[in-house]
């Protein structure tokens, strides 16, 4: 019955959200779910002065205010998951409450596979592992997170696959979704991403002012019991990186 319910585009009008084009990537799309593959430099939802320009204001504008999910937030229609501004890949949109609350759960229960790749610094003595720690704010700096004593629990399986003269290419799946997760593991384990500006601290060769990180692969059950995954290519900046690297194809 929730879906039901016609909700007025007053709501985004006191929110001061606007519909705004954007080329959006749409890897796939049914009545449910859509799912996207998100540039770079992009912000998923608005937040604080920031109303232009995120990836909220391009989904009003291709999917409307009632094709998406809204009990999210009045600023996240839509919005199920986040990928940090510059982090590149695969996002699924929910397009009704109930999906979003579907979607939710299955976040909720780590029951959604996602996999991403990056360029680190260094060569892993390590080839492959796990890294469970415990993650909340960094009590120095608050938009930072680091890992702590306490807070919440954060799992990350990783696999090298290419290294080369001081850089690795490196698979990465999170078996939760802690926010800076990939970013904070890989740093705690001193493999920083390659051009990370908040948690990098690394001096390169390269004009680079952030993080190569991109979710290529999303895969989860959908509501008919139909395991769907999906797969994207990394974007051009990312392979530019990587052949100058010599990280494989």
């Amino acid at each position: 019955m929730e879906d039901e319910i016609e909700i007025s585009d007053d709501l985004f009008e006191r929110a001061k959200i606007e519909a705004e084009k954007m080329d959006l990537k749409i890897v796939y799309e049914n009545e449910d779910y859509a799912i996207i593959d998100k540039d770079e430099n992009v912000i998923v939802h608005p937040a604080g002065s920031i109303v232009s320009g995120t990836l909220v204001n391009g989904l009003l504008y291709h999917f409307g205010y009632n094709n998406l999910s809204h009990i999210g937030g009045d600023d996240r229609p839509g919005i199920v998951h986040r990928l940090d501004k510059d982090t590149t890949g695969l996002m699924v949109i929910a397009k009704s409450n109930s999906s979003y609350k579907f979607l939710k759960n299955l976040f909720e229960k780590r029951k959604i596979d996602k996999e991403y790749l990056a360029i680190c610094n260094g060569i892993f003595k390590k080839k492959s592992g796990e890294i469970h720690t415990f993650m909340d704010r960094d009590p120095n700096n608050r938009r930072k997170m680091a890992v702590r004593n306490s807070g919440r629990d954060a799992i990350s399986k990783y696999e090298v696959l290419s290294e080369n003269d001081g850089y690795s290419l490196v698979k990465i799946k999170i078996l939760t979704g802690r926010t800076h997760q990939i970013r904070v593991h890989m740093t705690h384990i001193n493999h920083p991403l390659l051009g990370d500006p908040v948690y990098g601290n690394v001096k390169h060769k390269f004009n680079l002012d952030h993080q190569l990180l991109h979710c290529h692969k999303l895969g989860f059950t959908d509501k008919d019991g139909i395991y769907r995954e999906f797969e994207t290519d990394v974007h051009e900046d990312f392979k530019k990186y990587q052949k100058v690297l010599g990280l494989g194809e």
